[in-house]
């Protein structure tokens, strides 16, 4: 258990206060206790994310009309990473739960050495010097965020003060208010505009937005929980780190086969568009899945009906925007200007021949076979008659 620093100075303080306050007598026996009167929060449903407690079940003051804080009869945990709750008032006997750093409990009884405290679903004592209580408290929850209190019942009066029985308005159970402070059977509210408002203990219910505390069998599951996603996380990453290698070193090996294309070709790469590595090397894989058994000249054919259609203003102006559009190469398109399965397969084997690369590459570099030419069909499925001009080169009617 390791004090923060900072809380530790806070609650020195507060153990000073408490040492002169005839209002919380300090208790020379740890097992004594004041006579603050017994929470009677009955609630056990186990909630790790927040801390709700019923206002009409806060503790019971001598002075029902006294002004009192959000943190009245309450104390907050400020050991890391936890502080341990034991059966009695002695650390040698047995533990019954935790209270994380900064979880909020009720104080049932306190003294010098030990407070007795209810959280969630954890009773029992913990040190008083890893407690923080009042105004150090309330700075501790103003860190979180801000106290609220929600309207639990079906509807409830928000009245202008406490001794008057003028409504302000009726509102609607699940409305939530900032919290101030209470008073007496009220609690102190604030609208919008930051004005003190009034409304019934019973019918709302306060957050502070802290954690509460846990069993011992609950803290097993919830380090269980984090350890878990600390592996997945870990996993995820990894995950994500040699997926990124591979596609790196993909990406390499696309790039030094075009690269030896280029070396090895009679022609002089000299490209006449803007053109990355993937989009010569989604060119070459639609020249193969086009024409991969075609001769050379099929090839380039293909090629430049891709590039014109780039160049024509009635098609997408990038290589991936034409061979990604819909109904236009057939099984290419996924129908959203993606790839289908069959053609990422491709995609990711690359093309079955280096003709394909090289055609790509010398298309690119001007040479161009067809002419203005942006469509073509296979002989079987051309209707020729219709063309006002066509070429035929191997297996396909180009026009």
């Amino acid at each position: 258990m390791k004090l923060r620093s900072s809380k530790a100075a806070l609650c020195i303080g507060t153990a000073m206060v408490m040492l002169m306050c005839p209002v919380l007598p300090v208790v020379a026996d740890a097992k004594t206790t004041n006579e603050q009167q017994q929470s009677t929060i009955t609630e056990t449903e186990f909630k790790a994310a927040s801390y709700t407690a019923r206002i009409s079940d806060t503790v019971a003051v001598n002075i029902e009309d006294e002004e009192k804080s959000m943190l009245f009869n309450k104390a907050i945990a400020i050991a890391s990473p936890y502080l341990d709750v034991f059966v009695s008032a002695d650390d040698s006997t047995e533990t019954v739960g935790r209270l994380y750093e900064d979880s909020i409990a009720d104080v049932i009884e306190t003294g010098k050495l030990w407070t007795k405290i209810s959280s969630g679903n954890v009773t029992g004592y913990v040190k008083t010097e890893a407690l923080c209580f009042n105004e150090e408290a309330e700075e501790i929850t103003k860190q979180v965020g801000e106290v609220t209190v929600t309207v639990t019942a079906d509807t409830a009066d928000v009245y202008s003060s406490v001794d008057s029985n003028q409504i302000i308005e009726t509102v609607e159970n699940g409305t939530t208010f900032s919290a101030a402070g209470m008073i007496g059977n009220y609690m102190i509210i604030l609208n919008e505009e930051g004005s003190r408002m009034y409304v019934a203990k019973d019918v709302v219910t306060a957050d502070y937005g802290l954690s509460l505390g846990y069993t011992n069998e609950e803290a097993e599951a919830k380090e269980a929980a984090e350890e878990a996603a600390r592996i997945a996380e870990e996993e995820r990453i990894a995950a994500e780190e040699a997926a990124a290698a591979a596609a790196a070193a993909e990406e390499a090996r696309r790039a030094q086969m075009i690269a030896n294309t280029v070396s090895g070709s009679d022609f002089t790469y000299n490209p006449t568009m803007s053109v990355s590595d993937e989009e010569i090397w989604l060119l070459a894989a639609v020249i193969d899945w086009e024409a991969g058994w075609e001769s050379y000249e099929g090839k380039l054919a293909v090629a430049n009906v891709v590039l014109n259609r780039v160049r024509s203003s009635a098609y997408p102006n990038t290589i991936s925007g034409v061979v990604y559009a819909p109904y236009q190469f057939s099984g290419v398109s996924n129908g959203a200007y993606g790839p289908s399965s069959t053609f990422s397969a491709r995609l990711s084997a690359g093309p079955r021949t280096n003709e394909c690369l090289e055609a790509a590459l010398q298309a690119l570099s001007g040479t161009n076979n067809v002419g203005s030419y942006t469509s073509f069909k296979s002989l079987s499925a051309a209707n020729i008659s219709s063309y006002p001009s066509y070429m035929i080169i191997g297996g396909h009617c180009f026009h």
